[in-house]
């Protein structure tokens, strides 16, 4: 069931602050676009969607990162996707959830990075999703990233 190719990452943050956490997500979703992927951005809810949506247009003065958020009436094809709902195309290599539960049907992905800050609530379900994913086999990577 479960394929061999999927990579989880757990990326652990130092701060509690929420705006920090989304501007993580930000340049890591750059990062990935740069690297060639399509990312499918797992928003907890349709505000941080939309908040989300808002920050790749302006969380870098000098940069672009193609994006739609799902639903959008004009939604064209872009290599990053934002959206509240679980994708249902497995034509992203990279899932990045800030959503409680694991991704459905996670093993038809690439990779998932998990973004995990130092808020209890976060900390515990994130401890959650990792016990789901070693109980299916993956190993996750974790990597701790320090406050700027």
């Amino acid at each position: 069931m479960q394929d061999a190719a999927t990579r989880v990452d757990f990326y652990v943050l130092e701060s509690t602050s929420r705006p920090e956490r989304l501007n993580f997500v930000c340049r890591l979703t750059e990062t990935a676009y740069k690297a060639g992927n399509t990312v499918y951005l797992l928003a907890a809810s349709s505000s941080e969607a939309v908040e989300l949506n808002k920050l790749l247009w302006t969380f870098r003065d000098d940069g672009f990162v193609p994006h739609n958020l799902s639903g959008d009436s004009n939604q064209a094809s872009a290599p990053i996707m934002i959206g509240h709902e679980q994708p249902t195309s497995k034509e992203y290599g990279l899932i990045i959830n800030l959503a409680n539960p694991v991704p459905a049907d996670f093993d038809r992905f690439q990779r998932i990075a998990e973004i995990i800050d130092a808020s209890a609530t976060v900390r515990q379900s994130g401890r959650q999703r990792f016990t789901q994913y070693r109980a299916a086999g993956i190993e996750p990577d974790t990597h701790k990233i320090g406050g700027n």
